[in-house]
């Protein structure tokens, strides 16, 4: 039986990592061999890893299907039926929520610009149901969550909805949380996510620090958080008057009622499962964890295949299943020996995802969980699951609570700050792709399969090798151009095949409409680029001009990675975005250099050349914008800013220009650039466009895109190809390998 499960996971498994999953399929073989299996079970078992690869195949058709039907609907204003999941919540002017549509979608619903709510009780949402105009926004990543943008949230067209159980569940949670805000427990946004699995309420930094510590996971509800629950409970029934088969029935009835109070996550999904079949078979499957983890995946994956995405499914799944095949390591052990254990079984099992997803090995999680595991397991978990049982029943005891829960949440506040220079270290890996992935897979298998056979000194070579190789090897890198989707704002990348990088604007959100954005750029796109291509730091970062959506992200992107010179205008600059940067380059040790008097800058088989075409006298910024003229391997680069027509003119008066291969066209596509005259002089071979999708402004403007069309352009939009990268080979001058690169 365990084999046919296993084989069922490796051919879905097949599907998204062919060369892990054979990796795989091989080990489970040589068990199958040395076990002396019969052959008509291998036979069987690899019939059931060919059915896991036709399932898998067949959900990823439908699911680009369904992706592209909903691609039709996007940003479209439509009338939706929705059931408030959550309470709307107002974090600093934006107003969100999660809303269940008619047709059982779950989608997080967004409201930047709102009149003050009227405060509607829990009970409200749980029994009715409501009209909202907004419109839908499918999720970046399978997976995730589609978005409802809702222009003015408004709450005048709901009508009564009889509640389910589950809404009423949903109805005690919104209660919880309303309480808990409303407390003066320190420490209040770290119960609430313990309790009800929703971070929103943790302050953003802090939760940063917390992801980079590696402890995020102690905030994901899972097996920890269901095993106290069941304890805790356990322990209550034991002293009551009641026979054991009551008390597991109650506890069956209770589990489903505790994973909707604490959001549903799929690492909770996976913990209830499995703690359901311990209780339902646990005369007969007992010492069989692993089994019974393989059964809860398939019978989530085959409900839910989207889970496969999720990157809280993935880590959970890979750490228990470690954890669970390698617990005769830990097993009886010393508390700190078994904490120590315990933790580098979660690294190992935690380095392919996050390499496939982040690009960075969280290596401070070895250190972090030594002494957080136990403060989180012992007490502060019981403490948010007990707070949720005095709560429900006793509200009014919520005034006792901070003499005694505060101390302990400004104690894991001081731990947290004693950590932070961890966080100073990072270990990024650089996209290989398919073969970066299975490579870290064996490695984390042979370090594994060492310490299960306590062969300690060859895992401590085999470790200093990789800890060696991964920082001193030095991989050729390419010259490359990448254009990073950041929206409605510019931010274009070069690398050289020395690892020297130069990049241009840093994007940026400038706010409308009264709104106020706080979308993160830097931490969502910028940085996940830099770190898909290996860059720890930045050589030189030109500011093209002083708008939000080219220098807006500045600030966040000094305090992410190693800036060591920033090339502006100084002269051009208002006396507030000059002293910003005159502050950040302060604070981290920032050269600063004005680009008229630089003049040149050459990195690898670059030359760029920085043009002074601004109207002096002007009072828009987009007439300074700084012009840069760049040539590579017999190609020449033009990345124009925002720059305006009258800076086109000036620019064709000041140098004679050759015919451009690769234009940045200026202002995202404006009518005020890009004139006729100016494009019959450089004749662009392609023009690049940095715009985001259905933007306010309408950029970019048909006009400029038939222009560029009539003198046989190729034009790429980031709207429409998201991050692209060109690179320029030296055999091949003039000829570009042209991708899309997806993070």
């Amino acid at each position: 039986m365990p084999y046919f499960l296993y084989s069922f996971i490796i051919g879905q498994l097949c599907i998204h990592h062919p060369y892990t999953a054979c990796f795989f399929l091989f080990l489970l073989a040589c068990s199958m061999v040395i076990k002396r299996k019969p052959l008509i079970l291998v036979g069987l078992s690899l019939f059931a890893g060919v059915f896991g690869a036709i399932l898998e195949f067949n959900f990823i058709n439908t699911l680009q299907r369904h992706t592209h039907h909903l691609s039709s609907v996007t940003n479209k204003e439509m009338i939706y039926e929705v059931k408030f999941l959550t309470q709307p919540i107002d974090i600093e002017g934006e107003l969100t929520a999660f809303v269940r549509t008619k047709d059982d979608e779950k989608l997080q619903l967004k409201s930047y610009s709102n009149p003050k709510l009227p405060l509607l009780k829990p009970e409200f949402y749980a029994t009715h149901s409501c009209l909202i105009k907004g419109k839908y926004k499918p999720a970046l990543r399978s997976g995730q969550l589609g978005y409802l943008n809702v222009q003015s949230l408004q709450l005048n067209q709901c009508k009564p909805d009889p509640p389910s159980w589950s809404d009423r569940i949903r109805q005690l949670r919104n209660t919880y949380i309303n309480h808990m805000r409303t407390s003066s427990i320190h420490g209040k946004d770290k119960l609430i996510a313990l309790a009800t699995g929703d971070i929103q309420f943790i302050d953003k930094k802090q939760l940063l620090l917390i992801r980079q510590l590696g402890i995020s996971h102690l905030f994901a509800v899972s097996g920890t958080h269901v095993a106290i629950f069941i304890g805790l409970l356990y322990q209550l029934f034991k002293r009551l008057p009641i026979p054991l088969c009551v008390s597991k029935t109650l506890l069956l009835l209770l589990l489903p009622c505790y994973l909707i109070f604490a959001g549903e996550a799929p690492s909770a999904q996976r913990a209830v499962i499995m703690a359901s079949l311990v209780l339902l078979f646990s005369k007969y499957i007992r010492h069989k964890g692993v089994t019974i983890l393989a059964v809860s995946y398939i019978m989530l994956t085959i409900n839910d295949q989207s889970l496969h995405y999720h990157l809280g499914f993935q880590f959970s799944f890979a750490i228990c299943f470690l954890l669970l095949i390698m617990q005769n390591c830990y097993h009886n052990k010393p508390m700190f020996t078994t904490l120590v254990l315990t933790s580098l079984i979660s690294f190992y099992g935690s380095i392919p995802i996050s390499y496939q997803h982040f690009n960075e090995i969280q290596w401070q999680s070895i250190i972090t969980n030594l002494y957080f595991l136990p403060l989180y397991s012992i007490v502060i978990i019981p403490l948010a699951i007990l707070s949720i049982i005095v709560l429900t029943i006793f509200p009014s005891t919520i005034s006792l609570m901070p003499s005694f829960i505060s101390p302990i949440f400004l104690l894991q506040d001081y731990l947290l700050d004693l950590s932070q220079p961890l966080t100073q270290i990072r270990w990024i890996i650089p996209n290989y792709g398919e073969i970066g992935y299975v490579i870290l897979t064996m490695l984390c298998f042979f370090s594994l399969y060492m310490i299960v056979k306590k062969r300690y000194l060859k895992y401590s070579i085999l470790t200093i090798t990789i800890l060696l190789l991964s920082q001193l090897a030095i991989i050729p890198g390419k010259d490359e151009m990448t254009m990073i989707d950041v929206g409605q704002g510019d931010a274009i990348l070069f690398t050289t095949r020395n690892h020297q990088t130069f990049l241009i604007d840093t994007g940026g959100q400038i706010a409308s409409h009264n709104q106020k954005y706080h979308y993160n750029i830097t931490e969502k796109k910028l940085f996940p680029i830099l770190k898909h291509k290996g860059i720890t730091h930045i050589d030189y970062l030109l500011i093209t001009h002083a708008h939000a959506d080219h220098m807006g992200e500045l600030n966040r992107l000094s305090q992410m990675i190693d800036i060591r010179n920033i090339i502006f205008n100084p002269k051009h600059f208002n006396s507030d975005k000059l002293h910003e940067v005159l502050t950040i380059a302060r604070t981290h040790n920032i050269q600063l250099h004005s680009a008229f008097k630089l003049k040149t800058l050459a990195l690898g088989q670059y030359h760029f050349q920085f043009i002074d075409a601004t109207v002096e006298n002007s009072q828009n910024p987009n007439d300074h914008s700084i012009i840069t003229f760049a040539t590579i391997h017999q190609s020449t680069l033009l990345l124009m800013g925002d720059a305006t027509t009258e800076n086109e003119k000036r620019l064709l008066q000041k140098i004679k220009l050759p015919k451009i291969n690769i234009l940045k066209v200026g202002h995202h596509g404006s009518l005020t650039s890009t004139s006729q005259s100016f494009l019959a002089h450089i004749r662009p071979q392609y023009a690049l466009i940095s715009s985001a999708k259905n933007n306010v402004y309408q950029l970019p403007h048909p006009t400029i895109l038939k222009r560029l069309q009539e003198f046989n352009c190729i034009t790429y939009n980031t709207a429409d190809t998201h991050t692209l990268s060109i690179q320029f080979n030296p055999h091949q001058p003039r000829q570009y390998n042209i991708y899309n690169l997806t993070k």
